[in-house]
């Protein structure tokens, strides 16, 4: 393989994940700061942006945004929201306008596009969508903002779910209370998780790179949704610990609040439909040997 790609958030967990898996594949990667007025970057706030270095790169991955595992307040909603947004569309309006644009246009999004709590359903790319939700709302505006790009160039809205990695992210936080036996369902643990460990995430947006028929939005999951109890199970006999300490939705709802409610306490089984159909197999479909690999991750 070769061509230069572009990412943004290429510093985050995923970013440094996919960095490395690309430039195993041979491409040349360029990190594109979102938060600069200099070369190689972008600047939503001023409406800075280096169209130069985004012309004649084989595709452009956006993964940058405000965090959102934190405790929401008004001042941190706003972040999350125009992180997403206003980047977005500041991307995608220049890369339709360049004279050599990339191949194709990935742009995060997230399974929350389908709700928060939508039970006895199997989601797919062709379901209908919600604004059920903070998370809702951010994903619907966040993926409008990538249309201008989809009017030139193959657009991809990659609507993601938990990501699995012991580097990062919800399994990071976990960890510490598993390996002390004190992990447990959470919330009654009838939720459905949706989930994909982080190297079928970054292999998949690899395949799509080369994949024409990949594009519109695509979920970022593995074929198997458990329930959280199931999770929960599955995690402790991974570390061979116990798992058996619950903790009420209650207890999330209050330390965690809009954000833990959102998040944690979602309910939504979300299947890969396009990913699969395009022909992209995942290494581990399954949650045990998922779990076994993302610890190392």
């Amino acid at each position: 393989m070769s061509g230069r790609i572009i990412i943004t958030g290429a510093n985050g967990m995923v970013g440094r994940a996919l960095t490395a898996l690309l430039q195993n594949q041979g491409y040349t990667v360029v990190p594109f700061s979102s938060r600069t007025n200099a070369s190689n970057g972008m600047n939503a706030t001023t409406g800075w942006i280096d169209k130069k270095c985004l012309e004649n790169s084989l595709a452009v991955i956006h993964l940058a945004g405000e965090p959102i595992a934190q405790r929401w307040t008004a001042s941190t909603k706003n972040k999350i929201f125009q992180s997403r947004t206003e980047g977005t569309a500041l991307l995608a309006r220049s890369l339709a306008e360049l004279k050599n644009p990339p191949q194709v246009f990935i742009s995060m999004s997230g399974i929350n596009r389908y709700g928060t709590h939508r039970p006895n359903e199997i989601l797919t790319e062709r379901s209908l969508t919600s604004n059920q939700g903070f998370l809702s709302e951010v994903s619907a505006a966040w993926e409008q903002a990538s249309q201008p790009a989809a009017a030139k160039i193959r657009t991809v809205q990659l609507r993601t779910g938990v990501v699995l990695a012991a580097s990062g992210g919800a399994l990071k936080s976990m960890l510490p209370a598993f390996k002390l036996g004190l992990g447990g369902p959470i919330g009654g643990g009838t939720q459905q998780m949706s989930w994909i460990r982080l190297g079928d995430l970054t292999a998949l947006i690899a395949w799509i790179i080369t994949h024409p028929d990949c594009h519109g939005p695509i979920n970022a999951v593995a074929p198997e949704t458990v329930s959280q109890k199931v999770f929960a199970q599955s995690l402790g006999h991974v570390l061979g610990r116990p798992s058996f300490a619950p903790m009420p939705g209650w207890v999330i709802s209050v330390l965690f609040g809009q954000m833990g409610r959102e998040t944690i306490l979602s309910d939504l089984r979300v299947y890969p439909q396009v990913a699969l159909a395009s022909g992209y197999k995942f290494s581990t479909p399954d949650l045990a040997s998922a779990l076994l690999i993302a610890l190392r991750e």
